[in-house]
């Protein structure tokens, strides 16, 4: 029996190359994240890198699209018919070549799922995920490497309010910010309710300008954290309480104090009430690689989109996106790693993609692009951080990491918060109420409550923001009501130049 076990190993390390045929179902033609014209290079380099490693493996590649579709919305009314004509066009799954889709997915990732799974094929997202991946009586054959949260957007929020038990939120988005924000205003207005508070806004930055007094007049009166998820031109205009970076990237601003102006000492000052919440660190120790490693690929992926015009951005006027191409080619990578080590498997059925997928589940890949952790379900673990404004290197240090266990997202300390020379970040609500309005107050006192709040108003804003107060950011607002306490003078910001984008919240 241990004769036989050997001897069908032996045939299976000794059998010829298995033929692999990877294809792309995407969207070319226009430029968004999830789509072939800007992850295209991802798959396009590791493939070859993989032929170059694996003579055991027989790569091949296809992009799979409709150069007349230029939309993601038109590729999934569409994509039905295109990949079931395609497929079944080479034999279906008893064509000559065992087949696996490997792609970032825009509007259509649970269509090919459902045909993925019908087909018994292996299916690899990059760029899009879905709670569906997780019911594997729907998703048997899915497996994700997209760097992006999408399962816990809402809860990067809700559990960082618990944790400082804000019970309240002020929640303003821009329309015309990048749709991401926009799925994490429906993401966690869904979920914080009801042991959260929030008041949501939206406007459209592109069609009247944010009325910043009036905003903050409202705000004061509901809350102390606003999550503001808009551009860093409108974050410059605003004092900012939480701030949250998809990543690094100058299609979305560059989220920095410094634009070079005459308010970069104010700004500065401001950013001592923000905190950066990243949800995609796609520099070298965030996706643990060496930055030769990263450099190494970063340039193949520039000499791909420069010398292939499938890609249609030659001239990188759209610069290469970097978190997208990093999770194309782990994609890639990671296929390749465990059909590597299932050929030594006797029992192994290259065409089995439910089984192929369980080799995924609750593993990590050491890829060239960066450390994969896949948990159970073969869903990518996200690794989000949550950083302070050091003021005195001008950078964020980050003090919260993410901890998911078993699909429940929390936060694990690394350091601790400095907050205004403490260590303790702001409480939910001014000791007296939002508008002065709390009984013993005024009770303990003597002091009528809207005038004790009037004056304990201004003391919260020179405590929290210290020199921000002191430089005259803030004005400190007494009108007879006494329901006004502060505003921001707006006449000492100015947008900056560059447009960037990221998620953001308010404190005072």
């Amino acid at each position: 029996m241990i004769w036989s076990h050997c001897l069908a190993s032996l045939l299976c390390l000794t059998s010829k190359p298995l033929d692999v045929l990877i294809v792309t179902p995407g969207v070319t033609g226009f430029s968004a994240t999830a789509t072939i014209t800007r992850a295209g290079p991802g798959f396009e380099v590791a493939v070859d890198n993989m032929k170059a490693i694996y003579k055991n493996l027989v790569f091949s590649h296809v992009f799979l699209t409709n150069l007349s579709i230029t939309s993601c919305g038109a590729f999934a009314d569409n994509v039905a018919h295109l990949l079931s004509r395609w497929f079944y066009e080479r034999g279906g799954d008893r064509g000559p070549t065992p087949i696996y889709m490997v792609t970032t997915g825009c509007f259509e990732y649970t269509l090919l799922n459902q045909f993925a799974a019908a087909w018994n094929m292996l299916f690899i997202t990059t760029g899009s995920s879905d709670p569906v991946l997780r019911d594997k009586s729907k998703s048997p054959t899915w497996v994700n490497t997209n760097s992006y949260p999408n399962m816990f957007f809402g809860h990067i929020f809700y559990r960082l309010f618990l944790m400082q038990n804000w019970t309240s939120v002020y929640v303003v988005l821009d329309l015309d910010s990048i749709p991401i924000y926009q799925l994490v205003f429906g993401a966690l207005d869904k979920l914080v309710r009801p042991r959260v508070r929030a008041v949501n806004i939206q406007y459209s930055s592109r069609k009247v300008a944010l009325d910043i007094p009036a905003l903050l007049e409202s705000f004061a009166t509901k809350s102390r954290v606003m999550l503001f998820l808009g551009s860093a031109s409108q974050l410059r205009l605003l004092l900012v309480f939480i701030a949250v970076v998809p990543f690094p990237y100058k299609a979305q601003g560059i989220f920095t104090w410094q634009a070079f102006d005459q308010n970069d000492e104010i700004v500065r000052a401001a950013y001592r009430s923000l905190l950066f919440v990243t949800m995609v660190d796609a520099s070298p120790s965030g996706l643990h690689v060496t930055k030769a490693q990263l450099d190494e690929l970063k340039a193949k992926w520039t000499t791909a989109f420069q010398t292939n015009p499938f890609y249609g951005n030659q001239d990188l006027m759209d610069e290469p996106f970097i978190p997208q191409l990093a999770a194309a080619n782990a994609g890639i990578e990671v296929l390749a790693q465990v059909l590597n080590e299932s050929m030594a498997d006797a029992d192994f059925d290259p065409r089995n993609g439910r089984a192929l997928a369980r080799r995924f589940f609750s593993r990590t890949f050491e890829t060239s692009s960066g450390r994969i952790i896949l948990d159970q379900f073969g869903d990518r673990t996200p690794s989000v951080s949550v950083s302070y404004f050091n003021d005195t290197t001008g950078d964020f240090q980050v003090y919260l990491r993410s901890n998911i266990t078993n699909g429940d997202y929390d936060y694990g300390a690394v350091g601790s918060v400095s907050w205004f020379n403490g260590s303790q970040l702001p409480p939910n609500e001014p000791m007296c109420g939002f508008i002065g309005d709390k009984v013993e107050c005024s009770a303990l006192t003597g002091t009528p409550a809207k005038h004790l709040n009037t004056a304990l108003a201004v003391v919260v804003v020179a405590l929290l923001a210290g020199s921000i107060c002191l430089g005259v950011l803030i004005r400190c607002i007494v009108k007879g009501s006494g329901n006004i306490w502060w505003a921001l003078n707006g006449g000492l910001l100015e947008a900056a130049a560059a447009s960037q984008a990221k998620l953001a919240a308010v404190n005072v």
